[in-house]
């Protein structure tokens, strides 16, 4: 009973904590990527990205210390043929989002320098054009779960 009081009253000050309005301009939710297998050397991850203020936001680069690579892609089917593109510039509009789910927009981390495993997490660092950045938290999920992600 105690561990659960504990519990509670650590997630009650989180609801309450201040919330600064400039830091949550540009909200990052949900970020995820599957886990890996020994020796595997990329991995998407996925995120929705939520721009709540009336400035526009550019990703200028991507990076972690994962891997030494990462690089936004954008899924294209031409002549029945799925191919990635690499997005060169990803602009985040005032008041709009992006969401990046799987066969369609994901960051690709190439050239792993660890496994990830079921239940870890890692950070993604953005830096955007107007010299602000920003510190991603993203979960590793179960490679089983991805047939619930992908048709």
């Amino acid at each position: 009973m105690r561990k659960f009081k504990k519990i509670i009253f650590i997630l009650l000050i989180g609801f309450f904590e201040p919330i600064d309005v400039k830091e949550n301009n540009l909200v990052f939710h949900g970020a995820y990527a599957f886990e890996t297998f020994k020796g595997q050397k990329v991995v998407a991850v996925y995120v929705s990205i939520f721009n709540n203020s009336d400035e526009v936001f550019k990703v200028n680069s991507i990076s972690t210390d994962i891997s030494s690579k990462a690089e936004i892609h954008d899924v294209l089917i031409e002549n029945d043929i799925v191919k990635m593109k690499k997005v060169k510039n990803l602009v985040i509009n005032a008041n709009d989002q992006v969401y990046m789910q799987p066969g369609g927009m994901h960051i690709m981390l190439m050239n792993l320098n660890k496994e990830l495993e079921d239940g870890s997490f890692f950070f993604l660092n953005f830096s955007f054009d107007n010299k602000t950045s920003k510190k991603v938290k993203v979960m590793v999920l179960n490679k089983k779960m991805k047939e619930n992600f992908i048709n």
